[in-house]
This record gives structure tokens, sequence and C-alpha cells, in this order.
């Protein structure tokens, strides 16, 4: 069940002006790419599934049906892209840490992250960034180090266990 899990992206997109709106899901499905690229599984990005404009035919309990479970049994990280001030995407970090799903936060350097969402105890990393480009570079390089970790993690949990069955 561990290995069908996938990243889930969650940032706002309902109420937004449709000029920001327009410039956010292009980033959503970028961060996405380079997930699924280090990763090798494309994570779930909302507006691909649930868009409030061209899935406007989602009942708001099926979307809420839908995505609690995305993120509660399929969700291995919770990535927030947290660029607008009480956006919505709270809910989701707040389901995420309810089942101490990892949390990467990445957050514009020219705006203010309530206190709330940063107080979350399953946050494991926080980007601040200036540019589109300089958080996909530093995503990557986190992501890369986390699986560099869980590799290394994995091979002496491996050796260990070997040791003990060799021991017999």
């Amino acid at each position: 069940m561990e290995n069908d899990k996938v990243p889930y992206i969650c940032g706002p997109l309902t109420e937004l002006p449709l000029e920001i709106r327009e410039w956010l899901k292009p980033f959503y499905s970028r961060i996405a790419d380079v997930c699924e690229k280090i990763i090798g599984k494309r994570p779930f990005v909302p507006h691909e599934h649930y868009d409030p404009i061209v899935h406007a035919s989602f009942l708001p309990k099926e979307v809420y049906k839908k995505e609690v479970d995305q993120i509660r049994k399929r969700t291995s990280i919770l990535i927030v892209v947290a660029v607008a001030p009480s956006w919505g995407g709270g809910i989701e970090a707040g389901i995420a840490s309810l089942d101490n799903i990892p949390i990467i936060l990445l957050c514009p350097a020219d705006k203010i992250v309530s206190r709330l969402l940063l107080g979350i105890p399953s946050i494991r990393c926080r980007i601040v960034y200036d540019s589109q480009e300089n958080a996909l570079s530093m995503l990557r390089s986190m992501l890369k180090s986390e699986i560099a970790q869980k590799e290394a993690l994995g091979k002496t949990i491996g050796d260990l266990r070997r040791e003990i069955e060799s021991r017999g």
C-alpha cells in the first residue's frame, strides 16, 4: 500500500483572479513534473481532477470526500504552495497532519504565512523562494535528498535484517 502512495500538490484555486489562477495552475503542474521525474510517479494535482471551473459539475461533498480519501489513503507527502492568505488549502494540510503525512511548504518570499500553518508538526521542510524556477530547484534538491536518506535507511535496515537472519 505504501508503494501506491504519491505526493499531493495543494494550493489555492477557488476565488482567485483569472490571471493568477492561470499562472498558478502551470506552476502546480511543473511541481508535479519535478516530483514525477525524481520519484517516478505522477503526484495528485487537484486542478487536474477537480478544477472549480473545468470540473464545475462536481458537488462540494464529492470533492471533499475524494480529496480527503486521496490525502489520507494515497498521499506520501503533501506539498503546500502557500501563495494566498486564507485560501482553503489549510484543510488539506490539517488532514495530512492528523495522519502524520510529511509536508513540504513552498512559500513565496514576499508572502506572510499564518502561524497556524507554520506550526503544523508534520512540516518536514519550508522552502522560501523568490521565483518559480528557484522553488522548483530547491524542491528538486530536497526531494533527491529525501530519497537518498530513505535509500540509505532502507539499506541499513536490510543489512541489519540479513545479519539477524544469518545468526539464525
